[in-house]
């Protein structure tokens, strides 16, 4: 069991710094390409568009009268944390799911894994669940 969790631990972490920072920028920016694709087909005038920008490792997204989320790089931990006006803070982690592709996924969940046959990142526990649950 000690070797499974080792394993689980090493998956959880990238190989190199600007590994984390390739992922990590791509995530925002893909982030931001389906949100601005999302609101230009939803509101009818410029002036009802929210905002949504990346610069610097964050992405800040405001939607009035809701308030603003904001996404940003940890690169100290390897995380992307969320602030949410809805769900409050959260710290995501990258996991790999094998053949270079991976998901991130609520730091919580996985601290609070005990057994392998728990490891589920599907759902609710993952960035893209909460993106879609609150925007």
């Amino acid at each position: 069991q000690q070797q499974q969790q080792q394993q689980q631990q090493q998956n959880r972490f990238f190989h190199t710094e600007q590994e984390y920072h390739n992922t990590a920028d791509e995530t925002l920016e893909h982030i931001q390409d389906a949100l601005e694709e999302l609101f230009e087909d939803s509101f009818s005038t410029e002036t009802e568009i929210p905002e949504v920008n990346v610069a610097n490792g964050v992405l800040t997204l405001s939607l009035p009268p809701h308030g603003t989320w904001v996404l940003n790089k940890q690169t100290p931990n390897q995380q992307i944390w969320w602030s949410s006006p809805l769900s409050g803070p959260r710290r995501y982690e990258y996991v790999e799911l094998g053949d270079g592709e991976g998901i991130w996924v609520y730091s919580r969940y996985i601290e609070n894994l005990e057994k392998e046959e728990e490891w589920n990142v599907e759902g609710e526990y993952t960035l893209g669940y909460i993106l879609t649950k609150e925007i």
